[in-house]
């Protein structure tokens, strides 16, 4: 029997994250679920640096890749978007933070309207899916992306969960006021499916953003890159996980901003 190579023990241990995440968020430990996707967004990083410093991935590696992220980033994430609600979050503070299922009915545990929450986490769900497939198919995203990578949409999602239970920094200018209007739009499902049809559409979309993978350890051509880093780490040493829906829009917004600087072999 060939042993696993070390990427894909790591992809395995995005996986892991990812299920526990699930197991965490269906008895309402909101802290535990967000906290391994981000863990499992880490190892997602390693297994990419792993393969690369091995010469490349390989085929099994590949596909192993994507049903782990799949299951990290596309069913974690929905879990999380469906137990987040206020009335459970104030059963839960309720009860010193420890989730009883049994004293919660289901309109409390989703909120009101119900559906709304369901078709939200399908969304989330399925937007994922098919932007998994659509990356491993598309042969123009070899060194950049088209549309938003499912990890960073996944990490938005377990930003806001972790935000509404008032984790976090709070140093940063308006930190404590974004908290609160965070917290007030993931009580209300209709806002919250209206999110996760505007990120499912950034998703599938074709707009150009970077890697975010250094072509070279210059600055020259990798621009973006560190700027992103930079000011990525600037918003987290001020405002904690409440910095990741920030480094979103800088991001999303990279097009527009990266243009100041010329294309390589332009003058």
């Amino acid at each position: 029997m060939k042993l696993p190579r070390l990427p894909d023990l790591l992809t395995t241990a995005n996986l892991s994250c990812g299920v526990g995440s699930i197991l965490f968020a269906s008895q309402g430990q909101l802290t535990l679920a967000c906290w391994l996707v981000f863990a499992g967004a880490f190892f997602d990083v390693l297994d990419g640096l792993a393969a690369r410093a091995l010469g490349g991935g390989s085929e099994l590696g590949k596909q192993l890749d994507s049903l782990a992220d799949m299951v990290t980033f596309g069913v974690a994430p929905a879990f999380i978007s469906a137990i987040v609600p206020w009335k459970a979050l104030q059963v839960a503070i309720d009860s010193n933070r420890e989730f009883v299922p049994s004293t919660v009915g289901s309109n409390d545990l989703f909120g009101e309207p119900p559906w709304a929450t369901v078709a939200c986490a399908l969304v989330i769900a399925i937007a994922s899916m098919w932007r998994l497939a659509k990356f491993n198919t598309d042969t123009r995203q070899s060194t950049g992306f088209l549309g938003l990578a499912t990890p960073a949409n996944a990490l938005l999602w377990a930003s806001f969960g972790s935000i509404s239970w008032g984790i976090g920094l709070r140093f940063g200018p308006g930190a404590n006021e974004m908290m609160s209007h965070i917290g007030a739009f993931m009580a209300d499902p209709i806002q919250k499916l209206m999110l996760a049809a505007v990120l499912a559409f950034l998703m599938l979309s074709s707009i150009p953003l970077p890697s975010l993978k250094f072509k070279h350890a210059k600055w020259k051509g990798n621009e973006v890159i560190y700027l992103l880093i930079g000011i990525g780490a600037v918003l987290i040493a001020l405002y904690g996980v409440l910095a990741v829906p920030l480094i979103l829009v800088v991001y999303l917004l990279s097009p527009v901003w990266g243009r100041i600087f010329p294309e390589p072999g332009e003058k």
